[in-house]
């Protein structure tokens, strides 16, 4: 396996604890995805995909968990008391 590779996947487990649905949400799905997308040997295919996972990460997964955190806390002020 690439260090690419398995950075990447450490990066979607360490998000996945926050994102909604959590890590039991997450796990199977990013294992599915890693597994049919894996190119055959080469380099600059496998780095590509790489930075197509890193780009899901940070532009869709972790502005998900803020939006949800953000949620929570303007749930939390302005229940009225």
């Amino acid at each position: 396996m690439h260090p690419a590779v398995r950075d990447l996947y450490k990066r979607v487990l360490l998000v996945a604890r926050d994102y909604p649905g959590g890590l039991a949400y997450v796990r199977p799905r990013a294992k599915a995805l890693f597994r049919e997308g894996a190119p055959e040997g080469d380099e600059e295919a496998v780095l590509q995909a790489v930075a197509r996972g890193r780009w899901y990460v940070r532009n869709e997964m972790v502005p998900l968990i803020q939006l949800k955190k953000y949620r929570r806390i303007n749930q939390r002020y302005n229940t009225p008391a």
